[in-house]
């Protein structure tokens, strides 16, 4: 029986953060476990990729949006089906309104009355994946549905489109979610950086990304720490995917894409690379570090409002940033029908495929009743 949370309604809202680390996974079996369960565009979408790595993330990557969806909205699994917004972003939302009031004219009895469909939350939710790393951030509107949502009860991805990288609607949550790994085994080919010049030119090639002040912050050696070169570049190394995780966090929250006109004038501040977990811990799978949050984001040299930033380590290798703002989950608080609402972001929870998705995927769960 799965002990995962389900996502709530509950006052203050929360911020579910769920991750599925499919390196066990791919090490043990070519199969692909429940993608019968899942629509079939989907199955041919997860097919299509080569290595059986990224089929497995690919999957994950489903599994969790499929979970999401069906603990949030009380949908049944089978009548799932991914939306995407508009070109040219191209995300996934969930659009539900049309098939639940489908649904329940099926299911209602010869002479039952006529009732108003049940109103399904409004959600907003982002993933990420990376090196068999995938991670899903997901929450429920604290407004929650109205009589005027009609054919806007979507993901707020959807209905901000496009969204400013500065400024946005208090009352609509806006997340972003994105994981690095600075030993990324599809990278190792290149190698690392051995030599001062070697990480300059590296950093160099990311110029159009980061702001002039990012890119010096980068490549200056570490003043304040007693390292040898080596060290004083996996320390430079491991900046850069903090601030590159960042970034990606931030351009997602927005609904952008790294082509966005802005994206030089967005700059982070105080930026602290998140240490590893201690020594003794990371010999445990899922052993995660302690999360930096003084992160601050400024655009056109300016602070910018009500955004939440977060970067943590997980095991040796990887980065997770969580960017959030909106509905309360920024750093304000958001007016809502029970006063004033500060979301409570959630630690990052591991979903077992066989113990949290299956009850579900399956229909053998009591996420409906």
């Amino acid at each position: 029986m799965s002990s995962l949370p389900s996502p709530s309604t509950s006052s203050p809202p929360i911020l579910t953060r769920w991750y599925i680390d499919t390196r066990p996974l791919t090490a043990t079996t070519a199969s692909l476990p429940l993608l019968s369960t899942l629509q079939e565009p989907d199955q041919t979408t997860i097919k299509a990729f080569y290595h059986l790595s990224d089929r497995h993330m690919s999957l994950a990557s489903y599994l969790l949006k499929y979970l999401f969806i069906h603990r949030t909205c009380r949908v049944p699994w089978s009548q799932i089906i991914i939306s995407r917004t508009p070109a040219p972003h191209k995300r996934p939302c969930y659009i539900p309104l049309q098939q639940q009031q489908q649904q329940q004219q099926q299911q209602k009895l010869p002479g039952e009355k006529e009732t108003s469909p049940i109103p399904i939350p409004n959600i907003e939710f982002n993933v990420s994946h990376q090196a068999s790393l995938v991670a899903l951030a997901g929450c429920i509107h604290p407004t929650g549905p109205t009589e005027d949502d009609g054919d806007m009860n979507l993901s707020s991805q959807e209905q901000q489109q496009p969204r400013s990288p500065s400024a946005n609607n208090p009352s609509i949550p806006q997340i972003g979610i994105d994981i690095t790994c600075t030993d990324d085994p599809a990278r190792r080919n290149r190698g690392v950086p051995k030599t001062e010049a070697e990480l300059r030119d590296f950093i160099d090639i990311f110029a159009e990304v980061f702001s002039q002040n990012e890119i010096d912050a980068m490549k200056a050696y570490p003043a304040a720490a007693n390292l040898d070169l080596q060290a004083s570049i996996k320390y430079r190394v491991r900046l850069f995917y903090t601030y590159w995780a960042l970034k990606e966090a931030y351009i997602k929250m927005t609904g952008e894409a790294l082509l966005a006109p802005w994206l030089r004038d967005l700059e982070f501040r105080d930026v602290v690379i998140p240490s590893p977990p201690s020594s003794s811990a990371s010999l445990s799978s899922g052993a995660w570090g302690v999360p930096e949050t003084g992160v601050k984001a400024v655009l056109y040299g300016r602070e910018v409002a009500d955004v939440r930033l977060e970067v943590v380590a997980f095991g040796e290798d990887y980065i997770f940033a969580t960017a959030g703002r909106g509905g309360g989950f920024g750093t304000s608080v958001a007016v809502g029908g029970n006063g004033e609402l500060r979301a409570r972001w959630d630690e990052f929870r591991r979903v077992d495929i066989e113990k949290d998705v299956e009850p579900c995927a399956r229909g053998d769960c009591g996420c409906l009743t």
